[in-house]
């Protein structure tokens, strides 16, 4: 890739340790003579990333999810600098930055497109997600009622806490921890994972790109929550049924030279 002049740090400052590392970025960025904008405010203020050549994500997975729409508005790739314990899609270590940091800012890194779940309600609008777009019951402890159709077709019917429908990137997320399976990132699917379905038969589902799915709500049923990536994914009740497919939009995330998704795997879920 070519050397990076102008780049972006996003810095959360409500993870400990943030301030410090956004500055440790900044300062190793200036040696290698590459323009810096870092912000502290979060989330980030508008069109921060307009311009750059990349943007360096301070914090855990959510800080770096919650660039998602800028980053796909103004075609900036983004690295992930994790200070979370569970993050899955940090490509550097704050530990690491001193020997890291400079050959990525010479070039030498690669630029994944991660896919992305397309979905929207009888509005129309699309919205994506990086992780998943969840759908659980409107009240605490109530079951929810939801029918998931693929096409005309109907798959099955639910009662459930929810559903969680995932990306490959996201099947390490939600999905993992409702039982889904581990989806290598570069595969073009979506999973269907029920969360403690009253049925025990009630297993995951994995669909193929290119393909629609539908999820209708009981009549009965309150008014479900809907969650893309951990954020309410509208700003009001959406109008069922919703709308769910692999969107034609992808998400540039950096990897460094040498990044093994399966040593990630090896040392996040202690698999030895």
């Amino acid at each position: 890739m070519e050397p990076l002049r102008k780049v972006a740090i996003v810095a959360n400052l409500t993870k400990s340790g943030t301030h410090e590392v956004a500055q440790l970025l900044q300062k190793i960025c200036l040696e290698n003579h590459v323009e810096v904008y870092l912000t502290e405010q979060f989330p980030c203020p508008p069109n921060f990333l307009k311009g750059m050549d990349a943007c360096f994500s301070v914090g855990g997975d959510g800080t770096l999810l919650n660039l998602l729409d800028e980053a796909i508005a103004h075609k900036v790739p983004v690295a992930g600098v994790g200070l979370g314990k569970l993050g899955f899609l940090a490509t550097l270590s704050p530990d690491d930055l001193d020997h890291a940091l400079p050959p990525l800012l010479q070039g030498n890194f690669l630029v994944r497109r991660r896919g992305l779940i397309g979905f929207h309600d009888r509005t129309g609008e699309e919205k994506v997600a990086l992780n998943d777009l969840v759908v659980k019951s409107g009240i605490t402890g109530r079951l929810g009622h939801f029918s998931v159709f693929c096409g005309s077709e109907r798959v099955a019917d639910y009662s459930s806490d929810g559903i969680v429908f995932s990306t490959p990137t996201g099947s390490t997320a939600y999905n993992l921890a409702a039982g889904g399976p581990i989806v290598h990132p570069e595969t073009e699917v979506i999973l269907m994972t029920p969360i403690s379905p009253h049925t025990l038969t009630s297993r995951p589902l994995v669909f193929p790109s290119g393909i629609g799915l539908r999820i209708e709500i009981d009549g009965d049923s309150p008014n479900p929550h809907v969650s893309a990536d951990g954020r309410d994914a509208f700003a009001v009740c959406p109008h069922f049924p919703l709308e769910i497919f692999v969107s034609e939009k992808t998400f540039p995330l950096i990897e460094a030279a040498g990044h093994s998704h399966f040593r990630v795997l090896r040392n996040k879920l202690k698999w030895g």
